[in-house]
Parts: C-alpha cells; sequence; structure tokens
C-alpha cells in the first residue's frame, strides 16, 4: 500500500497545480501583451481616410460618401454640410480669427510659406499661435507647401516651443511611393510627433492642369494603394488626405460630380 501511495499522490499533485498553473498564466499574459502595445495617440481615430472638400466650389456631403471618408476639413472653420464624416476646422492665416468655440481638434495655418496662401513668418504665426491653442484641444501645425525638412520655417517656428500636437504634411512629388514613404519617415524621426498628411497627390492642380497625363492611371492606382496601406498600418499617421486636382488623374471627380478611376481607387480604401 505504502508503495502504491507514493506514485499516486504524486501524480494527484501535479494535476492538481495544472490549472493553477494555468490560472497564473492566463492572469499574467494580457497585461504583458498590453505593455507592447503602442501608446494611443489622442489625434488619432478609427478613420484616417480623408478629403480635403472645397465646399465653396460645390462640393457636398454627396462627395463624402461616394469617397467612403470618415474626416473632412474645407480650409475654413465651418461647415454647412450635414453629414456622417467629422468636419476638422482650420485657422487659414493670420488674418483669420479662431473658431468662437472650443474645437476638439483644429489645423493651423495653411502654407505660411507660401505668398498665395496663409504667408506668414515664423514670428508672425507664433504671435497669432496662442489664440489658436486656447480654441482647441488638439492643435495641427502649420502645414507648409514645402518638405518641412528643407526649410527653416517650422523649425523656427518650433524652437519657441509651442503647443502643437502633430505635423502637418502636403506632398507633390510624383506617383512615387517609396519617396513619399521615405519623406513621411524622416519627418516624423526630425520632429517626433504624429502627421497629419492634409494635401497629397502625384500632381498640384496647377501641374495637373498644365500636364494632367503625366502619370497613367496604372501609376496613380499603385501610388495610392501603396501609400494608403502604409500610412494605414503605421501608427505615427494619424490622419490623410488626398488633394482632388480638378483635371487629370490626380482627379477624383468628373465636372459632373462622378468618381474618376482615380476616385473609385481612392473610395476603395478600408478606412
Amino acid at each position: 500500500m505504502a508503495v502504491g501511495k507514493g506514485p499516486y499522490l504524486k501524480h494527484t499533485t501535479f494535476m492538481l497545480r495544472l490549472p493553477s498553473l494555468a490560472l497564473l498564466l492566463l492572469c499574467i499574459w494580457p497585461h504583458a501583451s498590453k505593455a507592447t502595445e503602442p501608446a494611443a495617440d489622442k489625434s488619432v481615430t478609427a478613420s484616417k481616410k480623408g478629403f480635403g472638400l472645397p465646399e465653396r466650389k460645390g462640393m457636398d456631403a454627396t462627395h463624402l460618401a461616394l469617397l467612403k471618408v470618415g474626416w473632412y476639413y474645407n480650409w475654413g472653420d465651418h461647415t454647412k454640410l450635414t453629414t456622417h464624416a467629422q468636419f476638422v476646422p482650420m485657422t487659414f492665416s493670420g488674418r483669420r480669427e479662431p473658431p468662437k468655440n472650443k474645437e476638439k481638434i483644429l489645423l493651423g495655418f495653411n502654407e505660411p510659406d507660401h505668398l498665395k496662401q496663409a504667408n506668414l513668418t515664423p514670428a508672425a504665426a507664433l504671435e497669432k499661435w496662442p489664440a489658436l491653442v486656447a480654441k482647441s484641444e488638439t492643435i495641427i501645425a502649420p502645414a507648409l507647401a514645402g518638405n518641412p525638412l528643407k526649410s527653416e520655417w517650422l523649425t523656427t517656428f518650433l524652437k519657441a516651443n509651442p503647443k502643437v500636437d502633430a505635423i502637418a504634411v502636403h506632398w507633390y512629388k510624383g506617383a512615387d511611393s517609396a519617396r513619399f514613404i521615405k519623406d513621411l519617415e524622416e519627418i516624423h524621426a526630425r520632429f517626433q510627433k504624429p502627421l497629419w498628411v492634409t494635401e497629397f497627390a502625384p500632381q498640384t492642380m496647377a501641374d495637373s492642369a498644365e500636364n494632367p497625363t503625366q502619370f497613367t492611371q496604372v501609376q496613380v492606382n499603385t501610388f495610392i494603394a501603396e501609400t494608403t496601406a502604409f500610412m494605414e498600418k503605421t501608427p505615427w499617421v494619424a490622419r490623410y488626405a488626398w488633394h482632388h486636382s480638378g483635371v487629370g488623374t490626380s482627379a477624383l471627380f468628373t465636372k459632373d460630380g462622378q468618381l474618376t478611376e482615380t476616385g473609385q481607387a481612392y473610395a476603395a480604401v478600408k478606412k
């Protein structure tokens, strides 16, 4: 009897300990998983895909629905549209007053380094900036016309340590997704803040008007697929918005408001 009880008791004890060990692992595992997840950024929402909607030029909620975007802006601080998409206001330039009410997100000045846009020096922008900060929970830096790494404008602006929650980027350098991704990676590495790509396309409106077929439809479709796939999977890209060129292969809509092939490709991007 004594010889038989020893192995039996050991086996029983081992079996009893297994559930306890499993329970301990189950308790530890969720915490270990969470520790490896990147911290959520307050400027990131469930939908990154958006559109810069020229509302004053007749575009409306129908266009947003066709593109299946989750947010939009119109270069102004208010909208007349009723839509499921989130409206993000902008204080276009130093000549515009900040929004009357406090906004969840506010886009800063539009292309202050461009004579025909906001046209502000860093010093002038900094003088106006506190009024914008007071009217926003999350504020996006002024969006430069050029690459912020090749201009001193944003570096000079940020040296004063203003409140900035994300960096805005405009990009028009052809249908080269590798270059696009490299530029975004370098901008993020320099400034260490989330990015809002508020304008991007192979061509600007002016370039498209001059040479509408410079890039083939296949090139543009590939560019859309590769760049949006990168931005969707990259946690530090908070939002992005294609810029409608009006004509050519960077245009999202025909003159009668229907989706072009480029528009169809952008609409097909899963947000």
